[in-house]
């Protein structure tokens, strides 16, 4: 009887001792031994699929397995390719990993990350942060031994079933995909976060936009454009006036457009009233001067330049002869936003007893030729 103790005991403790060992896991060192081959024997470093490459072998599955079970693998596949008969294995851990889990796709901080005790995959997830286009319906899940899952961490998150946010294990993978197309709308434009958005979290137009942060000072609120498929026409929608609200479509996109940028044109030397005026579409050179208060009695109106940047950093110059315009021998020369009008102004005064006739002569017809449009 004393003998069935001892063997009971031996049992027990072989049971225990292999309960203890551990478990190889992605990332784990662990020293391979081949007795007599210098060429397998080595440390090898445990991938992030939980594989090693061995000389001979090949690619082998290592995570999940005990060192034990692994060196019984290699020597079995060692003997099935005819290298050995019967070779000696032993493999030991030399540097346990530190336990991580990768996520990848549609989120903002893709990569490992330290598994912390009691992590599950929305923590994770919380970790990663996912973008605005996360499709959190269809997470996919891959365990370090092969195991793969889809989670649908949105439900999760609105009724907090745990079979849909199970808990992590060190190697594991998780790949958030992207939202179908026929899901999500787009905000574009004159916004603080222009980008693609849920459309579960955004079904009306100010929704959207609220989404993307708000709209810009520079915004034109007037000529919000909704682009929808089927219409051939986008839909404009002026925020100033809306009343309500506009319904969306999931695949909308939304453009808040920039107002026009303000231009403006320098006027200098001799008029009354030399700076920076508006510039508005269609301004010409006299309607310029008479913004400008006008060209004062020692201005040459024969020679005002007109400098005008373009393209490649260079400068062109127009010069323009106002009593041609006057008289209507030459149009009026057409301005554009960035130019500089610059009247020259006489450095003597004339004594010529005609100049004020001229001058007076002068400013009636730029008058008239304001008026007249």
């Amino acid at each position: 009887m004393r003998w069935l103790l001892i063997l009971a005991l031996w049992v027990w403790a072989l049971g225990w001792a292999e309960a203890q060992e551990p478990t190889i896991q992605p990332g784990d060192k662990i020293r391979i031994t081949v007795e007599g081959d210098e060429s397998l024997s080595r440390v090898y470093e445990v991938d992030s699929r939980g594989e090693i490459l061995m000389p001979l072998i090949g690619t082998l599955k290592a995570s999940g397995k005990t060192p034990s079970a692994l060196a019984e693998e290699i020597r079995q596949r060692l003997i099935e390719g005819r290298f050995y008969r019967d070779p000696k294995v032993q493999v030991e851990m030399v540097q346990p990993a530190r336990p991580v889990v990768t996520v990848a796709g549609a989120v903002r901080r893709a990569g490992e990350l330290e598994l912390k005790p009691g992590w599950r995959v929305n923590d994770a997830l919380e970790a990663a942060s996912p973008t605005n286009v996360a499709d959190l319906t269809a997470v996919r899940l891959e365990r370090a031994d092969g195991t793969k899952l889809t989670l649908n961490i949105l439900r999760y998150r609105q009724s907090g079933e745990e079979s849909e946010n199970p808990l992590l294990q060190a190697g594991d993978r998780i790949f958030v995909p992207l939202m179908p197309s026929d899901r999500n709308i787009i905000v574009l434009g004159a916004v603080n976060r222009p980008g693609t958005y849920d459309f579960a979290e955004a079904k009306t137009l100010l929704q959207a936009i609220s989404l993307a942060g708000g709209t810009q000072t520079e915004a034109d609120l007037t000529q919000v454009s909704i682009k929808r498929a089927g219409l051939a026409e986008p839909i404009i929608v002026n925020l100033r006036t809306l009343a309500g609200d506009v319904e969306l479509q999931a695949g909308d996109q939304i453009l808040v457009p920039f107002r026009r940028v303000r231009q403006f044109i320098v006027v200098r030397g001799g008029v009354r009233q030399p700076g920076i005026i508006n510039y508005t579409e269609g301004m010409t050179l006299t309607q310029a001067l008479d913004a400008a208060g006008g060209p004062t009695d020692r201005a040459i109106l024969e020679k005002i330049v007109i400098s005008r940047p373009v393209a490649g950093g260079r400068m062109q110059r127009i010069t323009v002869n106002l009593l041609e315009v006057a008289q209507g021998s030459r149009p009026d020369e057409p301005l554009q936003g960035g130019d500089t009008v610059e009247v020259p102004v006489i450095r003597e005064r004339r004594s010529s007893p005609e100049e004020p006739l001229r001058v007076v002569w002068l400013l009636l017809s730029i008058i008239y030729l304001v008026t007249r449009r």
